[in-house]
């Protein structure tokens, strides 16, 4: 299988925004990084089930690049993938972001929403950015 990552070119949409949801190509996933945006460009990004990679500080601190100052990261993942949502939000917020709500009540999905403060801060490991592999029940 190819190990060449998928057309970067985004999908503009009629209403104005972006997709950036990239293919699979042979077994790996190339996703939200080095994406086809400039600095500062963007006022909401949103990763809805997209948390699936290994390199989330990756995909994290690209979001925070192309964010302008005060943009809104908006999370909505599975629950079952959290195993410590306060060291989720903390490591977040060494990425360069504020939460500034969540909603956990619904008992499958989580939704977070963060708001862009400055650069990333941190330089060491972030373990709340350690989600587990999702967990699928048979219907």
């Amino acid at each position: 299988p190819s190990k060449e990552p998928p057309s970067r070119e985004p999908v503009r949409g009629t209403w104005g925004g972006v997709s950036l949801c990239y293919v699979p190509r042979g077994s790996r996933c190339w996703v939200a990084l080095q994406v086809p945006l400039a600095d500062e460009s963007v006022d909401v990004a949103v990763f809805c089930l997209a948390l699936m990679g290994t390199n989330l500080r990756e995909i994290l601190e690209e979001a925070n690049r192309v964010l302008r100052p005060g943009g809104m990261l908006k999370v909505a993942e599975v629950a079952s993938r959290f195993a410590d949502i306060r060291a989720f939000v903390s490591a977040v917020t060494q990425l360069g972001f504020q939460i500034v709500s969540k909603d956990l009540d619904n008992p499958f999905f989580y939704m977070f929403d963060f708001s862009k403060t400055g650069p990333p801060r941190a330089g060491g490991k972030l373990l709340g950015l350690a989600l587990r592999p999702c967990l699928y029940k048979k219907r």
